[in-house]
């Protein structure tokens, strides 16, 4: 605000405050700063595609193809805003834009990482369109090869976290600080593996009239982060270093706070983030009256469904190598097994094909889980106009649709060696 205020036309922070406020949800003004770092600057070709992901968010995708094609029209090379055009368009043999990804990318130096993998996988997803899964594959590969060599990831050091929560999370645990935290009934916290389903279930609760949708929210990781070095807090609860148990409640009360302000002070609220699955424990001890839904879905479906997606926030950094993928599936499957052991009753767990097969008796049960009466509006989902900033943002605008599911068998034959060491 102060760059603005010294030169109103500066396009950078234009472009960035209009990104602060998408992140607030507050759209309006987002598009707004976008469009002054526009008309300050016409040739700042990143603000269009910031703009394009506010109007992609919020289902505009006309609009948000328009400022795509613009970026790309003053930056032929621009590769963000290729991919970013890919997920919002269905392609045929015949279309320019494939052509014209086709024609870049064999331009494209192999040094030049960044840009050759985000047209991997755009042109990973054109090709599976048109149904030729033979490229689509070898270009979702190459893409991923790219990104996996730009992260710092160790399935060990995953394996050992897995084992560390099991250790920490017995019997005594919940029973010694059972009466620690706070009693609100508030949260709905929908957890599972990324591409599970969870934005799906999260646009249907939030249609209800009395539920705010808040998306993937790191609010619980902050809190976590704050009273805990990372690293340390299961040894801090199992006693092994001096944990104070009246923190439990300050985490729950700050944590309901952070949402409550988020949510403009709604009654129910749900909280998106896949990777809560491994604070169940956690949330047991603070939000004891929390409800969890654990999204579950083929897991041949959904792992083949992360490695196609590009994520480009890197809070997940097991998508990119198929091995690697598939052990990390094998340790959250174990690890849910542990929960609905542990917990009983504490979690619903749901399946993404029994939501499509069934839709009304499933979404049923799921209100009357989260103690929800019953809103049409549910079934109404796609209608909702809410912002949604994940992988998922191009499908839950749609009807329940089923081509989702048993997709992976179009890329079998890559697929079989690696789903051979799948545990579920």
């Amino acid at each position: 605000k102060k760059s603005i205020q010294l030169n109103p036309k500066i396009p950078e922070a234009n472009t960035n405050l209009g990104n602060l406020y998408s992140l607030l949800g507050q759209n309006d003004k987002s598009i707004k700063y976008h469009k002054l770092a526009i008309s300050g600057d016409p040739e700042y070709f990143y603000t269009y595609l910031n703009i394009a992901n506010v109007y992609i968010s919020i289902g505009r995708f006309l609009d948000a193809k328009k400022y795509l094609e613009t970026a790309i029209e003053k930056k032929p090379n621009f590769s963000f805003a290729h991919r970013l055009i890919s997920r919002i368009t269905k392609y045929n043999k015949n279309n320019l834009h494939l052509k014209q990804m086709n024609e870049l990318y064999n331009k494209i130096k192999t040094k030049d990482g960044i840009n050759k993998m985000n047209l991997a996988f755009a042109l990973g997803k054109a090709h599976e369109d048109i149904n030729n899964f033979d490229k689509s594959f070898n270009y979702y590969k190459e893409g991923n090869l790219i990104n996996r060599s730009k992260i710092h990831f160790s399935i060990l050091d995953e394996r050992n976290y897995f084992d560390e929560i099991k250790k920490t999370y017995n019997k005594d645990i919940f029973n010694k600080y059972k009466n620690y935290g706070i009693f609100s009934n508030s949260p709905i916290f929908i957890v599972g593996m990324p591409r599970s389903g969870t934005t799906l279930v999260e646009q249907i609760l939030a249609s209800h009239s009395e539920v705010f949708g808040a998306d993937e929210v790191i609010f619980l990781p902050k809190v976590i982060n704050k009273y805990f070095a990372a690293e340390k807090i299961n040894l801090s609860i199992q006693g092994v270093i001096d944990f104070k148990k009246e923190n439990l409640k300050k985490m729950a009360e700050e944590y309901i706070f952070l949402m409550k302000k988020l949510s403009r002070n709604s009654k129910r609220f749900t909280d998106k983030l896949p990777a809560n699955f491994l604070n169940i424990g956690l949330i047991k001890l603070i939000l004891p009256n929390a409800k969890i839904i654990h999204c579950q879905r083929d897991p041949k479906d959904n792992i083949f469904s992360i490695f196609k997606n590009y994520f480009p926030n890197k809070k997940i950094s097991f998508d990119s190598d198929l091995n690697e993928t598939v052990e990390y599936y094998n340790l959250y499957s174990d690890l849910m097994k542990f929960w609905n052991f542990a917990l009983p009753n504490f979690i619903f767990n749901i399946k993404y094909e029994d939501l499509i097969n069934d839709t009304k008796n499933n979404v049923t049960k799921l209100l009357d889980f989260c103690n929800l009466k019953w809103d049409n509006n549910c079934l109404k989902f796609y209608n909702n106009k809410r912002p949604i900033k994940t992988a998922s943002d191009t499908q839950v605008r749609n009807k329940i649709y089923n081509t989702s599911i048993n997709h992976w068998k179009n890329y079998q034959k890559y697929l079989n060696k690696y789903y051979d060491k799948l545990n579920v």
